[in-house]
């Protein structure tokens, strides 16, 4: 839905709303040593104090895998040296070129739990989504879309009362709410030692939001910056942030 789209009662909204951002700028939300950071073409901007952060998520990824052959060293972003663009596939990716580890992921010794460090698996998931940042008074008033990436202790676990992202969407699918209709508290886990997210719905959004949402989701850009495109392994100035495609039906639950 456009703009000009929309009834005239509306068309104002979206005037007030930032200029579209260059194409050339990525927004991301880094999760890094325990708080939110916002990133703008590769640079931090700001760091979001507190631990929480209100949000609505506007697209999301399947899940994907991703192996890394060496040290991890930060600051630096090579590609991986394979992934599965989708973990449901149970195959490495077809982008993947002389550095495949198996021709299956369940077979794949970098599946194996130790293949890591402790007792994790040295391929490990991901999940990329796509969200917009409420303001303080917790309304959704800006229409910057940022990449989140979510690491697998984010995106699983059974705890209800600090529920990953897929128990969080099967908690929305249950009361049949679409995840782009709600506005959303993402905080860090503080009893965790390792960068770890849970979710809980704050409120419906208002029609005014839900617009704003819609407005979003449906821009062709939105799809593109939850993706996953690799470029070169001998880079170092590499967007290694993902190839991920939209799931259908925006959402992120996957049905047992």
């Amino acid at each position: 839905m456009t703009s000009e789209e929309l009834p005239n009662s509306y068309k104002n909204l979206f005037s007030k709303l930032k200029p579209e951002t260059s194409k050339s700028e990525i927004n991301r939300i880094s999760i890094r040593e325990g708080a939110f950071r916002k990133v703008v073409s590769g640079r931090e901007t700001e760091v979001l104090e507190g631990g929480v952060l209100k949000i609505v998520i506007v697209k999301t990824a399947p899940i994907s895998r991703m192996y890394y052959a060496g040290q991890f060293v930060s600051g630096e972003h090579n590609a991986p040296a394979c992934w599965s663009d989708d973990h449901a596939s149970g195959r490495p990716s077809n982008n993947v070129s002389g550095s495949k580890q198996h021709i299956t992921c369940f077979d794949c010794k970098q599946n194996i739990k130790g293949s890591g460090q402790g007792n994790s698996r040295a391929c490990r998931f991901r999940q990329r989504i796509a969200i917009m940042l409420a303001n303080d008074n917790s309304e959704l008033t800006d229409d910057t879309v940022y990449q989140l990436d979510l690491p697998s202790t984010s995106i699983f676990g059974k705890d209800q009362k600090k529920m990953s992202m897929q128990e969080f969407a099967k908690y929305l699918n249950n009361n049949k709410a679409p995840i782009a209709t709600v506005l959303v508290e993402a905080r860090f886990d503080t009893d965790s030692n390792i960068p770890k997210l849970y979710f809980k719905a704050v409120r419906p959004l208002e029609e005014d939001e839900i617009l704003i949402a819609m407005h979003a989701q449906k821009d062709p850009d939105t799809k593109e910056l939850v993706k996953l495109v690799f470029k070169s392994n001998t880079s170092k100035n590499n967007d290694v942030a993902n190839v991920f495609d939209v799931v259908e039906g925006e959402g992120v639950y996957i049905q047992e």
